[in-house]
């Protein structure tokens, strides 16, 4: 097991306690997008299910989250049961998804944990289906959750979260950048899927 699986098992039982998301933020961010009726959803980096309370109510075919980390999803799999959604979670490398395509991809929350960003955004590129969306997003500043990493976590385990103008870089040979949001309350970068790659 890697050492960022290894952190985020250490802290999966106290998880929901001590990693506080804002509602009315998440539900801004998800308005942002906007998410559609029927969708297919790839939540990268899960952790305990934080985003699905947020996402069932747009009424989606399927949602897949996927983590590292074994007791994150033994944790998500817990809360969600009996839901009667289409809700698959997973423990596994997102790099190992393959076959498979989605209209939205999120990583809420977990972007600074890719150590190689230019290579997941090409391969969460290649998971989307025509138009469909990648969406990074914190429901905090750039620099509330660099203060937070660089005191509470590890560095093999974190990257700085950089400016969104620079995430939205990255992104930009793979799609259409729609919004990009770099507040104090809120950081959210989203493109819509290029059809000529």
């Amino acid at each position: 097991m890697n050492q960022i699986a290894t952190f985020f098992d250490t802290m999966a039982e106290q998880w929901d306690t001590i990693s506080v998301h804002n509602p009315d933020k998440i539900r801004t961010i998800l308005q942002l997008i906007p998410v559609h009726e029927g969708a297919s959803i790839l939540d990268v980096g899960c952790g305990t299910g934080v985003l699905e309370t947020y996402l069932l109510p747009f009424r989606p075919q399927r949602i897949v989250g996927v983590d590292i980390a074994p007791q994150m999803i033994r944790k998500a799999q817990e809360k969600y049961k009996g839901t009667k959604t289409d809700l698959d979670f997973r423990c596994m490398d997102i790099m190992d998804i393959r076959g498979e395509t989605f209209d939205y991809i999120l990583l809420y929350s977990a972007y600074p944990h890719f150590m190689d960003p230019s290579e997941l955004i090409r391969h969460l590129y290649g998971l989307l289906n025509p138009d469909g969306r990648l969406v990074i997003c914190h429901s905090e500043s750039k620099e509330r959750i660099n203060r937070h990493h660089a005191r509470h976590v590890p560095g093999a385990v974190s990257i700085n979260l950089p400016p969104a103008r620079e995430v939205a870089v990255l992104m930009e040979p793979y799609f259409h950048i729609e919004v990009i949001t770099d507040t104090e309350s809120i950081y959210m970068v989203s493109g819509k899927k290029r059809r000529n790659n």
